[in-house]
């Protein structure tokens, strides 16, 4: 059996997305050819098909931050119903995420040994006495479309406990909140980059986990806090305060993307995380129009457009 599935990818960098990669899981062998806005998968073999694509477009979504679009597909030269391959609504990336940096670029991992390591850590249960599964599910769900809609301090508060539930199944567990995400944090991104951007924001940098910690428990128990993020907004009146929570939305979703990566085994390249980390910096530079340079490419040539008067989209 063969399956040819061509995907839409989002216009990028090209020497920093296209890629040709052969791998082979489960006695299927997979080509894939990602060249500029396009994804063409090849699927051989006699059994397992599906079950493989669906493990590769997942790896797919964690290194480029959502699930590429399918365009066509097709079964030993028959043409199906692309819409067949969308069994869970979480395949379908709301649009915003569209915007994330990818964390492998041209170098996604995709090797037997990684698609292994990702099947079984992505499926531990509650027969593992695990809730790996869930955690995992509830994190591509937030970003689908089903979810477009959420409340922002809503969602948050999901992938707070989403961060939580990671650190709890793969580590150990925590004894408060601040404690996962000491560990979440850990040997991800450049820290003192991030509470540059956190700073920008006019809030503690020092103080931020503790401040998340706050939210979480503001809005899992609807107990008001003083020291929430939701208070701090709240309170201040400057317009940049509107972008502070999304700004938290943004970074926790890159760190467990990290997370997940770095479980199942990939090696990631750390000036490219960081670089996705100042991507979100300089989102709140940009659209404040801060005194500041921005320092990511996108961004740069935005500023630069922005100075001269074009708006970019």
């Amino acid at each position: 059996m063969k399956w040819i599935v061509n995907m839409k990818v989002k216009k990028y960098i090209v020497n920093w997305s296209n890629q040709d990669i052969h791998t082979k899981y489960m006695d299927v062998t997979v080509d894939i050819k990602i060249k500029d806005t396009n994804c063409m998968l090849m699927l051989e073999g006699n059994q397992n098909i599906e079950d493989v694509f669906r493990l590769i477009w997942e790896l797919l979504s964690l290194y480029d931050g959502y699930f590429y679009e399918p365009i066509s597909y097709e079964v030993d030269g028959i043409l199906k119903d692309r819409e067949e391959l969308i069994k869970l609504g979480y395949f379908r990336t709301d649009k915003k995420w569209y915007e994330s940096e990818l964390i492998g670029r041209s170098k996604r991992d995709l090797s037997t040994d990684i698609i292994e390591k990702y099947y079984k850590f992505r499926n531990e249960g509650i027969a593992d006495k695990k809730m790996t599964k869930s955690v995992i599910n509830a994190f591509y769900y937030l970003k689908s479309k089903d979810y477009e809609k959420i409340n922002v301090n809503h969602r948050l508060s999901l992938l707070l406990n989403i961060a939580d539930g990671f650190i709890i199944n793969t580590f150990r567990k925590t004894n408060n909140v601040k404690g996962s995400l000491d560990k979440l944090f850990k040997e991800t991104v450049d820290i003192q980059k991030l509470k540059n951007g956190i700073s920008l924001l006019g809030i503690d940098e020092e103080k931020f986990k503790y401040i998340l910690s706050e939210e979480r428990h503001m809005f899992d128990h609807y107990i008001y806090k003083e020291d929430s993020l939701a208070t701090f907004v709240y309170n201040g009146n400057e317009k940049i305060l509107g972008y502070a929570t999304w700004y938290f939305v943004y970074v926790l979703e890159l760190v467990i993307r990290i997370n997940i990566l770095k479980e199942t085994g990939v090696t990631l390249n750390q000036e490219v995380l960081d670089y996705a980390l100042e991507s979100i910096n300089d989102w709140i530079i940009y659209e404040n129009d801060l005194d500041k340079e921005c320092t990511t490419s996108h961004y740069q040539i935005a500023q630069l457009h922005k100075s001269m008067g074009i708006e970019m989209k």
